[in-house]
């Protein structure tokens, strides 16, 4: 089968543009009537290389969904993933595998990623092995890895089990960066983290963006996160995107009620944490 990766169609300069992206689930035990969940609904948007899309939304908006149809972990019902000059939604398994590389997708868990019996050296290098490297050639890309991510070259035998919540985060960083992504892809990838953490690994993708000319696709919860680190954002409810448009301008000036719902229960929470951090013991 022909590949779908070459078109004529005109495109834009985005590196990634979701066209109509649908995508629904069938919810029911083996005695209940099925029941179809849509998850996501003529989804539209797009990212600019270089750049963060922020997607933001309560829980079960579809916002993870999205994501993974993006990666193409799972397969849009309809609609487009124009990545990189070419529509991958439709791809078969074996179609994919050329680009797989250029997106990579870090989960909030790190450690459901990585195999616990791995040492940090073997989760970094084991996309380079299969790619057919060199022992010496993948030791040293790991070696200068672990030094962009912030964590010492002398860890590398370490298993993975030795390290933090946010050293597993960076290591999972430094294995998506192992063959050069052009679109990384985080879900929900700091939420769980200590607020210190978190804006430690945010000043750090903020510096690998710059170094790799890399474009990020956010999800997340977290408006502050959302508001530091990207560029324009989207917010979903009910599996539609609702508004869209430049990050300040929306967070400063929303037009929609689910983005208002949205920035006060992140006001109210913002607020809770302050009384709780005051607080006498």
């Amino acid at each position: 089968m022909a590949s779908n990766l070459s078109h004529s169609a005109p495109f834009g300069e985005a590196l990634l543009e979701v066209q109509g992206l649908s995508k629904q689930y069938i919810r029911g035990a083996l005695w209940q009537r099925p029941v179809p969940v849509i998850a996501a609904t003529e989804v539209n948007f797009e990212i600019s290389p270089g750049e963060t899309l922020g997607l933001v939304g309560a829980s079960g908006s579809g916002k993870s969904t999205v994501a993974r149809c993006v990666a193409r972990l799972e397969k849009p019902d309809s609609g487009r993933v124009w990545f990189d000059g070419g529509d991958i939604a439709g791809l078969s398994a074996r179609e994919l595998l050329p680009i797989r590389s250029s997106i990579q997708m870090i989960f909030q868990d790190a450690t459901t990623a990585m195999n616990p019996r791995f040492s940090a050296a073997e989760v970094i290098q084991e996309p380079l092995r299969i790619e057919g490297r060199s022992r010496c050639e993948q030791r040293d890309i790991a070696e200068t890895l672990m030094k962009e991510v912030a964590l010492s070259r002398d860890w590398l035998n370490r298993s993975v089990m030795e390290f933090s919540g946010g050293q597993r985060q960076r290591l999972a960083l430094a294995r998506a960066l192992t063959l050069r992504p052009k679109l990384l892809i985080l879900d929900e990838a700091l939420s769980g983290l200590d607020l210190s953490v978190q804006a430690q690994i945010a000043n750090l993708l903020l510096d690998l963006q710059e170094i790799h000319s890399l474009t990020y696709f956010l999800i997340s919860h977290d408006l502050a996160l959302v508001a530091r680190m990207a560029d324009t954002l989207a917010v979903m409810s009910k599996g539609r995107i609702v508004e869209t448009g430049v990050t300040q301008q929306i967070l400063g000036d929303p037009k929609r009620e689910e983005t208002k719902s949205l920035l006060a229960a992140a006001r109210e929470a913002e607020s809770r944490f302050a009384l709780s951090a005051g607080a006498s013991p």
